[in-house]
């Protein structure tokens, strides 16, 4: 951490300094624009001048209100050049004090980790006096500005930073600091700031006084002293780094083992951004002192002094791939990383055969991008964990919102859940697509996916395997490996054969699918889940109607029924699997097979419909040879009417429908609490009497399966098996509390002088940071509900989220 001071006086030392970090930037910024094409140079330097002008004709104007201006800043003749070659109008300067300290890009920008796929992170560092309505109007010219830029290609993510958001405790609810899909929130501060001191590029405004014992003047943009940073952001900027890492893990993997090499050295080590600058002091203006190359120093010396190969060898796959340059392709241009990276890549001792493959990444197939895929998320675990004991042996904790906390832990949840009913989307990383001409299905103990290069392929490669078909089937269906041109082909004793009916099947799979990726907002993460798609497939494994000998057009003619048919009172349907997406983005699958399958599937899906506060879209398959049409209305008429009465249910009535299946009658009872079924068949009752297919109302009778019966009616319509859940009333100084378990098993008690705020930081951090943990990372945190009584009725809501956040996109 100790630089060596620079001789002579303050003034020369700080001119010094100003001069070397000029310079820097010139060669960074240099090499940022060589990385780019022509026109996307052009626009880089014209994103300053849309900022500090604002006029109509300009991109990103929005009305006359909109802040404008930046310090310092001249437009010079070639950016007018730029904007009359675009056919925009010729800008005025601006007037009065300029709203902007300064504009900035940070991250892998001019650095060994800016590719052709890389995006531009935009820092705008905006005066601090501007009040909400100015901010406002700034971030809506950003949006502008940025949807201008993305028609050439160039994709610039826009944030707006406050000047001393580092240094004082600003509105952390302020829309521009409130935790997204891009923005950290309070997960991440120091350490955020650190990477922007190491990595900035300055485009416009101040200078940045990033070099050590910096002290604040005019014309400088001091943001902070990183050797403050607190040692419990350690753990909320893990958590973030494995939440990024959803995205783009090859990049995750990268800072969370940075995170750990920081953690683990001592507390006066040299942070990166002085290592960076003490080689900028010493002369070094070169490609080895880069912000992504010294990110790797540090990661190497660690792994180096733990003996841990495995972790090493996958950090520098994800360096290489992710610098984008492919030393074994002959078109690749040789720009200014190009002998660096060839240097470090024959001091690994790579092959000639690891490269190829690496540098075909782009080609790569399901069954690769699956394997690495489990790699980074081991790895990436594995850094939590190491972070975790470092917090608990030091008694750390985390000062992160509680909000912010169980969004990402929950978002984290839907990823790493490890539930064997989860269907989880394949990143792509560097592919550009993973579609199949051939798949073949293999059934063993488990059902095998193998893609097929060529006719009568045998072998193969495998791409996946699942517990059931319909797993396999959804998997290929979800993750674009299966098309509508996709042939699949399954074995039949010794032969191998097209499989027509499964392609059918897929093709009509397909276009049910959603076919961007699901958005997913605050107020989702925040609620119980609920279902948004329900698809049943039937009889996909098992087909009783290939055996039947009776005639289709006379059982639509008498409306018999297919769930027991003829004098044999025979079930058509074997089986049924769900295929589910609920408000968290999260795809299940579950398979109920047997006759009692059609009332294990509606019993499934009856809570996730009752608490969809929108309609569900439900649409069923067949998969039988024959009676398609009629299965598929049949269970769709149940579908919608277990829908319909779900939401119908009433505290003392319980809505009762008969069912007829094979030789046996069942009720279906719908009641606040969801849906149970009963056999019907041998009980001496009025249910034996009722008329099939009618729907009635009875006083709500002692049924088994109902635990929650007991609870308030407003906790019943929130209670979800596979979450813990706490419903918390303030009562004067005591504080009244209903618990729900993962099984919904309950517990209530009066905490005496509590509150709520101070209860749920407890119980929250000691969950997610608390050393006591059951083996395996848990990121399923708790819900927190406050109880209110409002009009004489008990409501409630999620605690701890401002409204109007509620419905952004996380």
């Amino acid at each position: 951490m100790f630089i060596e001071a620079l001789p002579g006086s303050r003034n020369d030392k700080l001119s010094r300094s100003r001069d070397l970090a000029a310079r820097l930037n010139q060669v960074r910024l240099a090499r940022a624009q060589a990385l780019l094409s022509p026109l996307k140079r052009q626009l880089l330097k014209l994103i300053p001048a849309l900022f500090h002008c604002h006029a109509r004709g300009l991109p990103g104007y929005n009305g006359p209100f909109a802040p404008s201006g930046i310090f310092d800043y001249r437009i010079s003749p070639r950016v007018l050049e730029t904007l009359k070659s675009l056919g925009l109008p010729e800008p005025e300067s601006p007037s009065g004090l300029p709203a902007i300290e300064g504009i900035y890009t940070m991250g892998s920008s001019g650095s060994f980790g800016q590719n052709r796929f890389s995006d531009l992170d935009v820092w705008l560092v905006h005066h601090p006096e501007l009040g909400p309505y100015e901010l406002q109007q700034l971030r809506e010219k950003a949006d502008l500005i940025g949807q201008w830029l993305m028609q050439y290609q160039l994709e610039a993510n826009f944030y707006l930073v406050h000047p001393r958001q580092f240094t004082s405790k600003l509105d952390d609810d302020a829309p521009d600091r409130a935790m997204g899909h891009e923005h950290s929130g309070t997960a991440q501060r120091w350490l955020l700031l650190e990477e922007f001191y190491r990595s900035h590029i300055c485009l416009a405004g101040k200078t940045v006084a990033w070099w050590p014992g910096a002290q604040a003047a005019p014309d400088l943009l001091l943001l902070g002293d990183v050797h403050q940073q607190l040692a419990g952001e350690y753990l909320g900027a893990a958590l973030w780094q494995l939440y990024k890492g959803l995205g783009a893990p090859h990049k995750a993997l990268l800072k969370v083992v940075l995170l750990e090499a920081y953690a683990s050295g001592e507390a006066n080590q040299e942070l990166l951004t002085d290592l960076l600058w003490k080689r900028t002091c010493e002369g070094d203006f070169s490609a080895g002192n880069d912000p992504y190359c010294i990110l790797y120093e540090r990661i190497e010396s660690y792994l180096t002094k733990l003996g841990d190969d495995r972790r090493l060898e996958l950090v520098r796959r994800c360096f290489y791939l992710k610098c984008g340059v492919r030393l074994t392709a002959r078109e690749q241009s040789i720009d200014w990383r190009f002998y660096k990276l060839r240097s470090m890549v024959e001091a690994w001792g790579w092959d000639e055969e690891l490269l190829q493959r690496l540098d075909a990444s782009e080609n790569w197939h399901a069954g690769q991008l699956l394997w690495f895929n489990r790699q980074l998320n081991e790895l990436m675990i594995r850094s939590y964990q190491t972070l975790l004991k470092f917090a608990a042996s030091r008694q750390l904790n985390s000062d992160m919102r509680i909000d912010e906390l169980g969004m990402l832990t929950r978002k984290l949840h839907t990823y790493f859940s490890g539930d064997s009913d989860q269907l989880v989307r394949l990143n792509l990383l560097w592919s550009s697509g993973v579609a199949e001409q051939r798949l073949r299905i293999i059934h063993e103990h488990q059902f095998l996916l193998v893609r097929m290069q060529h006719d009568g392929d045998t072998e193969g490669e495998l791409l996946f395997q699942g517990d059931t078909l319909a797993a396999v089937l959804a998997w290929a269906c979800i993750n674009g490996v299966a098309t509508a041109q996709t042939a699949w082909f399954r074995d039949r004793g010794d032969d191998l054969i097209p499989d027509r009916r499964l392609q059918s099947l897929c093709r009509q799979i397909l276009p049910l699918l959603p076919r961007n990726e699901i958005k997913v907002s605050k107020q989702d993460l925040c609620n119980p889940w609920y279902f948004r798609q329900v698809l049943f497939l039937l009889n996909l494994e098992q087909d009783p109607t290939g055996q039947w000998q009776g005639q289709e057009m006379m059982v639509d003619r008498l409306n018999a029924n297919v769930l027991s048919l003829g004098r044999d009172k025979r079930n058509m349907l074997a089986g049924v699997d769900i295929l589910s997406i609920n408000n968290w983005g999260e795809f299940h699958i579950h398979h109920y097979q047997g006759d009692k399958a059609l009332l294990q599937a509606l019993v499934y899906v009856a809570p996730g419909l009752k608490r969809s506060k929108e309609e569900v879209k439900l649409d069923v398959l067949s998969h039988s040879q024959r009676l398609t049409a009629q299965l598929s209305q049949t269970v769709l008429n149940f579908l919608r009417q277990n829908a319909r009465l779900s939401h119908h249910g009433k505290t003392a009535t319980t809505m009762m429908q008969p069912v007829q299946i094979g030789k046996e009658q069942y009720g279906l009872f719908y009641s606040t609490t969801g849906l149970v079924w009963q056999d019907l068949s041998d009980t001496k009752s009025l249910f034996q009497q009722l008329v099939k297919g009618h729907v009635v109302s009875l006083p709500r009778p002692a049924l088994p399966d109902e635990p929650l019966a007991t609870l308030p009616e407003a906790i019943q319509h929130y209670a979800t098996k596979g979450v813990t859940q706490y419903f918390l009333r303030q009562d004067g100084q005591d504080l009244d509390v209903f618990v729900l378990d993962e099984d919904n098993a309950q517990q209530h008690f009066v905490q005496k002088n509590s509150e709520i705020g101070a209860m749920v930081k407890r119980i929250s951090h000691q969950f997610v940071f608390g050393a006591q943990h059951s083996p395996g990372i848990r990121f399923n945190m708790p819900q927190f509900f406050r109880l209110e009584r409002v009009n004489g009725e008990l409501t409630l809501s999620p605690f701890g989220i401002a409204s109007r956040e509620l419905n952004r996109e996380f």
